[in-house]
């Protein structure tokens, strides 16, 4: 996986921690002494984990497969694999279907337990060093020695042995490591030159040399950092850990602050709605006050139609309505008791001889086209004595005057 470029990395150096600085331009810089806000200030800070906090292992695995998961495999058959710890491989060399890949498993380390939670990125201090054609480099983190195997200048072996200075005993474990490496095939042939990064005595560089029996240089300084172009990325659990709180939180931002976005379009919406509402009630209130006059002069016209109606419509003169009311009346059987027109309200009450006529009798009024305006109501006939029952119905006009009026 390919990670942003960091702009800080922070390594074991020979005795603490060493601070180099990327600019956007120009070459990575040394701090020599960097307190907390030096870390805070790093956009991406890249940590450097103490080798001894670092399994590494040189495995073949099968092509075809997912080389991570086989590396996994490969290390928990062995019991090499520490609780908590996670693999990770580095891709080195493909051959007849085989892929030689270098696994990493990082534990936390008590010097570094302060800086893991600030890294977004980690690797092992074995790669981030230019071998420049040596096959195996030297160096001392934190006042512990170190050494890495290479091939064609890609780190295939690192281990911190915990020896001070070098002696039989490292150059012992150096030479074994390589062996075995050239018998797994790990290695094509034996190391043939070495390279002692930092303020070795020369002593003791020329004495490592020849118990080795390779070519050896010294490089007094400790370089600045190479950048591999594919990071390990290889994170202690607790490491793991933070960076997993910071994606989850990191989502959560993004997942407010897309909220807050749909949020202020709605605000947006409604108030560009209200606004408009607010626009057309005001326009409409100021139409009304244009025809205000003109509505009240209306009204007035209305008003003074309604009173002149009941001297011209035939249908308000009461003569006529009580003569259409007559025609209705089927016979002898029926006879009007009480007729009374006010206002546009008609009450009438008669007589029949049975309930049957009485009823007959409304129908008919109520479909006469003279009186078809009228909303008529009328209540259940009375019996009034032998063979006689009492009636009552009455109408009322749409533009009929109540008592209030």
């Amino acid at each position: 996986m390919k990670h942003p470029t960091p702009d800080a990395v922070l390594r074991p150096g020979a005795e603490g921690w060493e601070l180099w600085k990327f600019p956007l331009k120009g070459e990575p810089a040394l701090e020599q002494s960097f307190f907390e806000k030096s870390l805070d200030s790093a956009a991406h800070l890249l940590l450097a984990l103490p080798s001894r906090s670092v399994l590494s292992m040189p495995l073949w695995v099968a092509s075809q497969g997912d080389a991570t998961e086989l590396a996994e495999l490969e290390l928990t058959s062995r019991h090499l694999l520490r609780k908590d710890a996670e693999v990770f491989t580095v891709p080195i060399f493909e051959k007849e279907g085989r892929s030689l890949v270098l696994a990493l498993a990082a534990t936390d380390d008590e010097t570094a337990h302060e800086y893991l939670k600030k890294a977004k990125s980690f690797e092992i201090p074995a790669r981030l060093f230019n071998p420049a054609g040596a096959d195996i480099l030297v160096w001392k983190e934190q006042g512990s020695l170190c050494f890495g195997i290479y091939r064609e200048d890609m780190c295939v072996f690192f281990a911190a042995t915990g020896d001070a200075n070098p002696g039989r005993a490292f150059c012992g474990a150096i030479a074994r490591t390589a062996m075995r490496l050239k018998a797994e095939g790990v290695i094509t042939r034996l190391p043939a030159k070495l390279r002692l990064i930092g303020s070795f005595a020369d002593e003791d560089a020329s004495s490592l040399g020849h118990a080795l029996r390779l070519d050896f240089e010294i490089e007094k300084e400790h370089p600045a950092p190479q950048l591999p172009t594919h990071l390990s990325n290889a994170a202690p659990p607790t490491a793991r850990a933070a960076l997993l709180s910071r994606l989850r939180l990191k989502r959560l931002a993004s997942l407010t602050t897309v909220g807050l976005a749909i949020y202020a379009v709605i605000l947006f919406f409604a108030a560009a709605d209200l606004g408009w509402q607010r626009f057309q009630l005001h326009r409409l209130n100021a139409e009304l006050k244009t025809i205000a006059s003109s509505a009240a002069k209306a009204q007035e016209l209305v008003t003074a139609w309604k009173n002149f109606r009941f001297t011209i419509d035939p249908q308000t003169f009461a003569i006529d309505q009580l003569s259409a009311v007559a025609m209705e009346i089927p016979g002898e059987q029926v006879r009007l008791t009480q007729y009374n027109y006010d206002n546009g309200r008609l009450a009438i009450a008669g007589e029949a001889t049975d309930v049957a006529q009485a009823y007959e009798f409304f129908e008919r009024v109520k479909k006469n086209p003279l009186l078809q305006d009228y909303d008529w109501t009328s209540r259940q006939p009375q019996l009034a004595g032998r063979n006689k029952v009492r009636f009552e119905m009455e109408g009322a006009r749409p533009d009929a005057k109540t008592g209030e009026e």
